[in-house]
């Protein structure tokens, strides 16, 4: 009876121990592919890294103005009777800019000079002839030919100060443009009193404005390399002509003067704000996109990758070109440098590459 308990009870057991290991093993195979580790990898684009010289430059903003201005007025006191042009008006030498009556005044003067000298010259005329028949003495001569001389002297006089002309033409100095104007038609205008400002564009030149402590990094001969504000893909290559060493009072910024040849001249006009990147300097570095380079606590620094993986490799800043960065650092030469994608990255991190 004993024996065929323990019969039984063994059977059972074995029982118990196929179907714990039955389920243990279906367990196991029935693993989902979630259950499985998979490593992490970034999308990243790559290029290769670029070693040269790389030159710096200082971006400044101006305008482009006539080399030689002229303020255009009129020797006499006159009145405007007509204005031919209007401001900004382009216009060539010799041309007419405005109709000058001289002043009423100036021009009584001018006849009661002349009336004063025909007299003068009669009277001195008359004793000469009294002289001659012995009617007149030598004094009354020199009393005559005297007044005579004053008469015509300021019959001179007031024929310089316009009165003899009782209209005069203002006429262009020069092939150039119409700045301003600074009277306006019936205006009466004092001797010297400016009319209107003239600028000749036989010759332009751009001021631009740059902070003080950038003065000692900009020479004359610098390199620049300028753009019309409204079209930045225009641009001409030029020079920096002067570098003034005095503050502008409006700006608080210090002029430096690019001269146009004749052919840039054609691309600009006066007034144009312009924008320029003035050469400040050369260096050889390794030439990396300004995405490419990233800062934390640590510093500065880019992605290389390297069997598959992202290396982290801390670099400098020697040079700042605008699009460009020049840096050194322990780069290698060989390694592509990631150029986007890069925010996502960490050390040794898996990527997969493509090329811009």
């Amino acid at each position: 009876m004993n024996k065929k308990i323990i019969s039984i009870a063994v059977a059972s057991a074995m029982v118990l121990l196929g179907a714990l290991a039955y389920f243990v093993y279906n367990g196991h195979s029935s693993a989902s592919p979630a259950d499985v580790e998979v490593p992490i990898s970034a999308q990243v684009v790559t290029q290769p890294l670029k070693q040269g010289m790389l030159t710096s430059t200082l971006t400044a903003f101006g305008d482009v103005s006539p080399e030689h201005t002229v303020a255009l007025s009129s020797a006499n006191p006159v009145q405007i009777t007509q204005l031919l042009v209007v401001q900004g008006q382009s216009v060539n030498k010799g041309s007419p800019l405005a109709l000058l009556r001289s002043d009423p005044a100036a021009v009584l003067s001018y006849q009661q000079a002349q009336s004063a000298n025909n007299l003068a010259q009669a009277e001195l005329k008359r004793i000469k002839e009294l002289l001659g028949l012995q009617m007149a003495t030598q004094s009354q001569l020199d009393t005559a030919q005297k007044n005579a001389q004053d008469a015509q002297a300021s019959l001179t006089a007031q024929q310089k100060l316009g009165g003899g002309t009782a209209s005069t033409t203002l006429l262009a100095p020069a092939t150039g443009v119409v700045l301003v104007l600074t009277a306006a038609q019936g205006d009466r205008i004092a001797a010297g009193a400016p009319i209107m400002q003239f600028g000749g564009t036989d010759s332009l030149k751009v001021l631009l404005g740059i902070d003080p402590s950038n003065r000692a990094t900009i020479n004359k001969g610098s390199r620049v390399t300028l753009a019309p504000l409204s079209n930045p893909t225009q641009t001409t290559k030029a020079s920096v002509s002067e570098v003034q060493n005095l503050l502008d009072p409006k700006t608080q910024l210090i002029n430096v003067v690019v001269k146009l040849n004749d052919a840039a001249a054609r691309r600009f006009i006066p007034g144009m704000r312009v924008r320029a990147e003035i050469a400040t300097g050369e260096q050889e570095a390794y030439q990396v996109p300004r995405q490419a380079v990233l800062s934390d606590d640590q510093g500065s620094y880019v992605f290389q990758i390297k069997q598959h993986k992202a290396v982290r490799v801390n670099v400098r800043s020697l040079i700042d070109n605008g699009a460009t960065l020049g840096v050194s650092g322990k780069l290698d030469p060989a390694a592509p440098l990631v150029v986007q994608g890069n925010y996502e990255l960490k050390d040794a991190m898996l990527v997969r590459e493509s090329k811009p």
